[in-house]
Formats: structure tokens, sequence, C-alpha cells
């Protein structure tokens, strides 16, 4: 039955003209899964993709009173994106214990555009959050986890960030998901949109047996729905198996708890019985379950690949031996596909490039604390990766071999600021649409300046090398490139044209190394171009 559902969507995706992306390859040992085809408009995954923008939001006095005293009630806002203004726009304040703050402090919101003007969009959405990301100063965690999930085949909320302003008043940056709602269905679920079924809210620390809240659907409303997923849950373990096959979506829910076990999401339903939506698909109506509030991850990155269950469903499947070993494979998959260093080096990338322009352009962001911030979280990241590479002996690119091509790594952002001694400046600049360099400039007498990032490698030899040029620079060790804790030959010094630098290092194990592009000097200027620094095995 599941074959043919995936084989009716296909056809209906081409009728439509909509082009879904497919589930990413598997292991040899592991049969494919097919994802979802999801059906984006096209000016919301532009929306996504496109660059941070500001959200400008005015509430009428009155109603602001309201919302100090009943924050959870919707009140009717005008919301200004660019040159897009948005009238009667429903707003309320969201979050839990751990993330609620109240109007006059950084709020998280609910933005729901057609609450009171029926048939608003907002590029393409009808609700959106708008998230403080208190407990996550990186601003990383949502984005990384959304992505690799969508990757997966799990339905998914995009994220981006966003600037946004309180009548008038800069509360900075916030991470924004698009709303679980009936387009969020339709986007996911495209056989189901017309058909039965309910999307249910996980709230706060309950369980399936714990009565549900239903946010939409037009599936049953006495939750037999819901009754049955959990009385196959809890059948004899001679029935289990079968039963469970018949009213949950079984791969869909051991990729779930994958992408929990490899963010170390301890806050999501595996672990803690929170974070989650279930949707009964039609026309099957199988269980669908899909994450939600990833703020909290990636704590532990040694992590244990097999956590101790403590929601009742990710139990009751656990013990079933098939479904164990479907797990086992799956993670293997997922981490083989969508969670190694190369793909979560580029969207890292991705996300720290366009961050860069806020924290260089908005007063109302402390720069320096969200570089210090999102260098931790990135470092925490690959941590996890290289502990989930080296536990499944998934391959490791930056291992090479004596038949291969030395690997090429690229550090990635962030490169943190760091000034030794003296007076510096030290500057990301663009030179061209693309194109950056790292500048430095002694300002005083005895200047060591620098700009760092961390790389993870493996044992081996290696070698950092890059472009410099230099202007005027005198006394000190000049411009030169170098680990962290390493004592490298003089640099360049005087006036010195673009030229390429280069320092040899060896890692007796797998470790964080730490890459340092620094000035030493009395006076003078360094550019590093940003696009030439490279890691390379030897």
């Amino acid at each position: 039955m599941r074959s043919l559902q995936v084989i009716v969507w296909s056809f209906c995706l081409v009728l439509i003209g909509a082009c879904g992306r497919s589930a990413s390859g598997s292991v040899a040992d592991t049969p494919p899964m097919p994802a979802r085809q999801p059906l984006p408009p096209a000016d919301t995954d532009a929306f996504f993709a496109g660059p941070i923008r500001r959200f400008e939001i005015t509430v009428p006095s009155k109603l602001v009173q309201k919302l100090r005293r009943q924050p959870r009630e919707y009140v009717e806002a005008t919301v200004v994106v660019g040159t897009n203004r948005f009238e009667n726009v429903g707003l309320h304040l969201k979050g839990a214990a751990g993330s609620s703050r109240g109007w006059d402090d950084k709020p998280a919101l609910t933005l729901n555009f057609d609450k009171f003007n029926k048939g608003q969009h907002c590029f393409g959405l009808d609700k959106l959050h708008l998230n403080n990301s208190v407990q996550d100063n990186s601003y990383l965690n949502e984005l990384i986890a959304s992505e690799l999930y969508r990757r997966s085949g799990v339905p998914t909320a995009r994220a981006t960030h966003a600037l946004v302003t309180l009548n008038g008043r800069d509360v900075g940056l916030y991470v924004l998901k698009e709303g679980y709602d009936s387009l969020f269905l339709k986007r996911n679920f495209p056989m189901g949109t017309n058909g039965p079924g309910n999307l249910y809210d996980g709230g706060f620390l309950r369980d399936l047996d714990q009565g549900l809240e239903r946010d939409v659907g037009k599936g049953p409303d006495d939750q037999r729905d819901l009754e049955a997923l959990v009385a196959a849950a809890r059948a004899s373990m001679r029935t289990r198996r079968d039963r469970l096959e018949a009213v949950l979506d079984v791969d869909g829910f051991l990729t779930f708890l994958v992408g929990q076990t490899l963010t170390d999401d301890w806050d999501g339903y595996g672990r803690n019985r929170n974070n989650y939506r279930i949707y009964f698909s039609a026309p099957e109506g199988k269980a669908v379950f899909i994450p939600h509030g990833m703020d909290q991850l990636f704590r532990e990155p040694e992590s244990g690949l097999n956590p101790g269950w403590s929601a009742m469903l990710a139990q009751q499947v656990m013990e079933v031996p098939e479904f164990s070993e479907r797990y086992r494979l799956r993670l293997r998959e997922v981490a083989t596909n969508s969670f190694t260093r190369l793909v979560i080096s580029n969207q890292l990338s991705r996300i720290i490039g366009r961050l860069q322009q806020v924290m260089t352009n908005e007063p109302a962001v402390d720069a320096q604390e969200l570089q210090h911030f999102l260098g931790a979280q990135k470092r925490k990241i690959y941590r996890r990766v290289t502990f989930v590479e080296r536990k499944l002996g998934v391959p490791n690119p930056s291992a090479g071999s004596g038949s291969e091509s030395p690997p090429v790594m690229v550090p990635g952002e962030p490169w943190e600021r760091f000034t030794k001694s003296g007076s510096s400046k030290l500057e990301l600049v663009e030179t061209k649409p693309g194109g950056k360099v790292l500048y430095v400039s002694a300002l005083s007498r005895g200047t060591v300046a620098s700009f760092r990032t961390t790389q993870f490698v493996s044992e081996g030899n290696y070698t950092f090398k890059g472009r410099a040029l230099v202007r005027g620079v005198k006394g000190g060790n000049g411009a030169r490139l170098r680990i962290s804790g390493s004592q490298p030959p003089p640099g360049l010094t005087g006036d010195r044209d673009w030229t390429m630098l280069s320092f040899d290092f060896s890692a007796d194990s797998e470790r964080e190394v730490e890459l340092v592009v620094e000035l030493g000097a009395d006076a003078g200027e360094a550019w590093f171009d940003l696009a030439s620094l490279r890691v390379i095995r030897r």
C-alpha cells in the first residue's frame, strides 16, 4: 500500500508541475525509504533561502495592555516587512517555561496573517513563529535540525532568521519558523489535504495517552485515532509489530528518533515526551511524527547513539526486534548521507554567512557575543559529527588514503577576532560580490592580533595555507598563518603583493585545532584572502 501511495503522489506532482525533493540515497544494506513530496510555493522557498528580513510590528497601546494581562490571547497588529504592509495580523506571545518572556522583554511571538483578515498571506505563509532563542544563544540549532529532518524525509517546519522591531523598539535577532497549520499540511501531505486527518499538539511534557490538543484537521473529534495508536503500542509482543504497522508510519517514526539521536535532542519526544506534533495522514490514517522546538541540541556531543527512551511509544517500538534493527540501519543511512562533515560544514557556512551582515550592521545585535556563541556551538556540532562517524564507522573524508588525492578542507566561519596585545582593527571585508578578506591593522607598538576558527582533523600531517598582502608592516613577526599553541617563523613584512603563506603541522590523533590568521607588528596592515585559506592533508 505504501509503495502504491508513493507512486500516486509522484504522478500527482507531475500533473501539477511541482517538483519536490526526493529522499537521499541509502547505504547498500538498507532499503531506500521514499520521502514525502512537498509542494512549496515558489515565493515561500525564496523567503526562507533569501536574506534576513526585518519585521516591524506595531500593536496599539490598549492591546499591549491586553497582552500583558493575557499573553496567549490574539490581538490585532500591523506588520511591515520591507515594502510589504500587512494589516489586522493576529499576534500573541508564545513560549514554554524556559523561553517565555513578557512583551517588555524579548518575547517569542506567533503571527497569524489570516486570523482577522481571511486570505491574507505573508510570502505564502498563513502563520509563522518568531522565536527569541533564549535557550540557544547561537541561533543555529533550529536551522541545522530542520534541514537534517527534511533531508531525511521527515516533514518539518522550515526556518530562517529575522530582525524584529516592536512598537519602534529594536529587540534584535530571532529564529523564524513556519507554523504547523493547514498550509503546512497541504505542502507536506498533498494526498491528504482534503481527506480526514488530525494534527495534534504534543503540549508540554505530555505523552500520547494524556489527551492532546487538536490544532487542525477533519478527522474524528473523539481522539479515537490517538487511542488506536496507544492500544497498538501496548499490544503484546505477539501482535504489536503488525498492529503498529497498521496505524503508525514506522519508518518515519524511526527516522524521527534518528534525528533526535544525531542532534542529541534531550528535550524532544523520544527522551522527554516534549516538543512534537502528530498528524494522522490521509488516506491511510497512519500517525506521522513531526519535530518541534529544536533549540536545545548538541549539549553532550559524545552522548550515546542508543539513548534511554522515556516516551511510551519510543519504548514500545524499540522493544520490537525488527523495529530496533531498522532503527540501527536508518541511523547509519542518515549519518552517511545527511549528517556528514561536508554537509554540515556547507550548511553552517551558508547560515553564518548570512548572519555576518547582521553582526556588522545591526546595533541591537552584540556582534562579539554572537560570534562567541556561534563559534562555541559550531565546535560542539563538529564534535558530534566526529563522534557519530567514529561510533558507526562512517567513512571520514578527512582521513584520506594512499590512492586518493590529499583531502582539502575549507575552514568554516565564524572567524573570531582576538587581540593579544596592543591596539588593532579587525574586519571581515567584502571586496567584490562573493569575495572576502580578513583585514588586520596594527594601531600601536607591540600589536598582536588575529582571526581564529576551528577545524577537526584526523591523525596525520597537514598544511594550513592561504594568500596574504601587506602594506607598511614594521616590527614584530609580520603577517603569518599558524595553529594555536605553535611558534612558526616570522611572516610577511614591509610591502608585499599577494603571497602564498603556509604552515605545516601534525596531529597525533583525531582532534580539533584552532587555525590562526595573525599580524604581529608595530605598524602596518595585512589582508588575508578568505577564499584561498585551506587545510590540506599531506
